[in-house]
């Protein structure tokens, strides 16, 4: 059922797509711009670190909820990156000759042949905005709901991805954040994490700005590095 759900939806979502230009000209402009993407999230990550707040301990507490946020994601990534190599190939598909789909847009998209599911797209940032529930449901709604409509949205309707990829991606990362951002966890693992930070704040902030700038730049020098090693094992 599923497969001929996504074909339904990426041949209406098509159709619309080669009609109107101005509409693909938009969702491709947001769909590569990595600072209306990841950029809106890590300010936002960063706002709430040095956000004011009434009592130390909800500062406590919403510092353990920011790096669950990112232990959530870095493991979320994980798994969907594993389950790209685990699971059998799937073709994007732009590239999908058997739903025919049209380009929207006379310059092709620079889309890697990789396989398309699960979304790490939808992983990611899903894990961050089911974080922000923990810190804020109002955030957290304007954080999902921006997830939707301008990252993974854009994605299925410039071919980029399934239906499916997205879902499956976007559980993933809502698990995985939910998962990460346990009480239990909270107390055991990340209030030692806070103690650290305060006896050691230039290592912690360095590792925090490389692990933000990580996440915007959506860990491509990560996997170029980890790739470059791979090749010199070879």
């Amino acid at each position: 059922m599923m497969p001929e759900l996504d074909r339904d939806i990426l041949t209406g979502l098509n159709d619309i797509a080669i009609q109107s230009t101005a509409i693909s000209e938009f969702y491709r402009f947001v769909a590569d711009n990595n600072l209306l993407k990841a950029g809106l999230f890590m300010g936002g990550i960063w706002w709430l670190w040095f956000q004011r707040y009434p009592t130390q301990e909800i500062v406590i507490r919403n510092r353990q909820i920011i790096i669950g946020i990112l232990v959530g994601c870095l493991v979320g990534m994980c798994i969907a990156r594993s389950l790209t190599h685990l699971l059998p190939h799937r073709v994007r598909p732009l590239h999908n000759t058997e739903l025919a789909l049209k380009p929207p847009l006379e310059t092709p998209p620079i889309i890697d042949d990789s396989t398309s599911f699960p979304s790490d797209h939808a992983t990611l940032f899903c894990a961050l905005a089911a974080g922000f529930f923990f810190i804020s449901r109002g955030l957290g709604l304007m954080a999902m709901l921006y997830a939707i409509f301008f990252i993974c949205f854009p994605r299925a309707f410039l071919g980029y991805h399934h239906a499916s990829d997205l879902l499956a991606g976007a559980l993933i990362g809502i698990a995985t954040a939910v998962l990460a951002n346990l009480p239990a966890l909270r107390e055991r693992l990340y209030r030692p994490v806070l103690a650290w930070q305060r006896r050691y704040p230039g290592v912690f902030y360095v590792g925090l700005f490389l692990m933000t700038y990580q996440i915007n730049d959506l860990f491509n020098s990560t996997r170029s590095i980890m790739g470059y090693m791979s090749s010199l094992v070879k």
